[in-house]
């Protein structure tokens, strides 16, 4: 878990289909909120 001051990992997520943008992109201009949704088809 991140605490307070910790750096974001610098990894790549799908905004859209082919459109990647990296979460330092996203966090440097507005506060930024991650849900992850399992697909309807999934097992779980």
């Amino acid at each position: 878990m991140l605490a307070v001051g910790d750096q974001i990992p610098d990894v790549r997520v799908w905004m859209a289909p082919q459109e990647p943008v990296s979460l330092r992109e996203l966090a440097a201009e507005k506060p930024l909120l991650l849900l992850f949704y399992l697909f309807d088809w999934s097992s779980t």
